[in-house]
């Protein structure tokens, strides 16, 4: 419940911090000589409340859908292909943080794409049990699933 705060919280900033960077821009490419405009006027001629609530609400509802957990099943523990599974990770340029307790930790090795994912980029699988557990953010779990259930599956065809 603590991550989900935090995660919410970096939502209505981050939503905040580019609704600011929108009005910046609109305010340097709108602005000419012939009709000067302050920041001010231009922020007093929308609608803020509307934009507040809207990025309020934005960030409680994201986190609750852009964060998932899936199950992988397999056939035999993940143990066997531990080292591929890592490899998999790498070649899409997560890195392992730690391995402990049947828990493989992973992050991003880019810091852009780690801001852009607001520092929550941490993808974990849980391999204690059938199924695989993983948990992060929704795009990366999709994708990252199905190449692991690929993987499993590619194996017990040879």
């Amino acid at each position: 419940m603590k991550r989900y705060f935090i995660r919410a919280l970096k939502s209505v900033v981050l939503f905040f911090i580019l609704a600011m960077l929108l009005f910046a821009v609109s305010f340097v490419l709108g602005n000419s000589s012939s009709n000067p405009i302050t920041f001010m006027d231009l922020l007093q001629g929308s609608d803020l409340s509307s934009l507040v609530i809207f990025g309020v609400v934005f960030g409680v509802v994201y986190p609750l859908f852009g964060y998932v957990k899936r199950k992988v099943y397999t056939n035999h523990p993940l143990d066997e292909e531990k080292q591929e599974v890592i490899r998999l990770f790498a070649e899409v340029r997560f890195e392992l943080q730690s391995d402990n307790d049947k828990k493989l930790i992973f992050r991003h090795k880019n810091p852009v794409a780690r801001f852009m994912r607001l520092c929550e980029d941490r993808i974990e699988i849980d391999y204690s049990d059938n199924p695989v557990l993983l948990s992060g953010l929704r795009r990366d779990i999709d994708r990252l699933a199905s190449r692991i259930q690929k993987l499993i599956t590619s194996d017990n065809k040879l």
